[in-house]
């Protein structure tokens, strides 16, 4: 895997990838562009079954979208790729993704987290949605997501300011999943990840695609959505597997088939 704007090590059945564009790790089109590929690539790689995303250095994991691409798009141009299709294809993506925020998240850094499935995050980090300083709105899925996340009034509070929040108080409203001292974040994150990648895949999947698109629409209709993702558990070498594990009081070996 090489690409410019990610720094991406492979570990055993997990990926860390830490966004790498200094000076703020902005969402520019190349780090928005990696991202993808990085989704398309572990998506056929059976041997990635979870993905790390942090940002490098210590003080932002995204300072959120790169304000030097505006004036193009005020002129009417149109980007390349969309922060809004990337968001949407990791929180549709069919393998866990964690954010470890060791530093700052702001504007389309925190939507990015907002979309990952689990987010770990530093207890000196903080996270806010300042776009109305800029006279323009949270465009990447962060006026939608955060209310779903964090409940509609602490959301506009934060998005109708544009304040910043801390750990503690992230944790609090749900933003954040756990909170860890700095110095410990990534490992822990890591641990997940490789916990998650000795599970099972096609359980995992299904569990993923009914807590995502069951909870957009009926509780009936998500109900179908959990029923055929039940089926197809079921139906799987990984769910005879886990029984004779179980059975057999010893480790189950998933292999996703």
């Amino acid at each position: 895997m090489e690409f410019t704007k990610l720094i991406v090590e492979k570990k055993d059945g997990y990926v860390v990838a830490a966004i790498n564009h200094p000076p703020a790790n902005a969402m520019a089109q190349g780090v928005l562009k990696d991202l993808n590929a990085l989704l398309d690539q572990c998506l056929e790689d059976d041997g990635v079954r979870a993905i790390v995303i942090t940002g490098s250095g210590e003080k932002l994991f995204s300072a959120g979208a790169d304000i030097t691409e505006f004036a193009h798009y005020q002129a009417g141009g149109k980007p390349e790729i969309s922060g809004v299709d990337v968001y949407f294809k990791i929180e549709r993506y069919p393998k866990p993704i964690i954010a470890a925020i060791q530093g700052g998240a702001f504007g389309g850094g925190l939507e990015l987290a907002l979309s990952c499935h689990i987010r770990y995050m530093a207890d000196t980090a903080m996270v806010g949605l300042p776009e109305v300083k800029l006279g323009i709105l949270p465009g990447w899925g962060g006026t939608q997501r955060l209310p779903r996340v964090a409940g509609k009034d602490k959301a506009l509070e934060m998005m109708l300011t544009g304040d910043y929040i801390g750990a503690e108080e992230a944790l609090k409203y749900r933003i954040a999943t756990r909170v860890f001292p700095k110095d410990q974040l990534l490992a822990e994150a890591e641990k997940l990840a490789a916990r998650l990648a000795k599970g099972a895949p096609i359980a995992m999947k299904a569990i993923l695609r009914a807590a995502t698109e069951g909870l957009e629409t009926t509780l009936e209709e998500g109900i179908k959505i959990e029923q055929e993702g039940s089926a197809a558990c079921f139906a799987s070498e990984d769910a005879k597997e886990g029984a004779s594990a179980f059975l057999q009081k010893r480790p189950a070996q998933f292999k996703g088939k």
